[in-house]
């Protein structure tokens, strides 16, 4: 399984739309997680979703990164379209504020090498790029690595 992920804001739910486009099965792990009776209030219970033997080709949420990935991507953004962004989705100051940090601090990273070894992390920065940019580099390794995993 591939997983995207990154903090709110930086594309996943559109990368995954554009992969869908494209002909490859993305599925939004909310969804996944709601099915299974994992999500409770802004709490979403990992255990129980690592339990359920997710089986699909990509998955992304900005917690897919902890379950049973075989190659995680990390997606990047500007802080201040992030900043953006969040704000324009109702988000409170201190929410934004800790995305930024952990955008910052690298923990998606850190919590992915946790599971997986370095060559199986990509991280993706969209900075001044657009998504259609972004969506290039998330195709063309999403190519290579579907096959490594099929």
């Amino acid at each position: 399984m591939i997983c995207i992920t990154g903090i709110p804001g930086t594309g996943k739910t559109t990368i995954c739309k554009m992969l869908n486009e494209y002909g490859i099965k993305c599925t939004e792990l909310n969804k996944i997680a709601g099915e299974y009776g994992a999500i409770k209030g802004d709490t979403v219970d990992v255990d129980t979703l690592i339990s359920q033997h997710i089986n699909c080709d990509v998955i992304e949420s900005h917690y897919s990164h902890l379950l049973d990935c075989q190659y995680v991507i990390i997606l990047e953004d500007d802080e201040n379209r992030l900043r953006e962004r969040m704000v324009s989705r109702g988000y409170i100051q201190s929410k934004i504020d800790e995305n930024i940090d952990a955008q910052r601090s690298g923990i998606v990273y850190y919590e992915a090498v946790d599971r997986l070894p370095r060559n199986h992390i990509f991280i993706i920065k969209e900075d001044s790029r657009g998504i259609d940019e972004v969506f290039k580099d998330v195709l063309n390794i999403v190519l290579l690595l579907h096959k490594k995993v099929n």
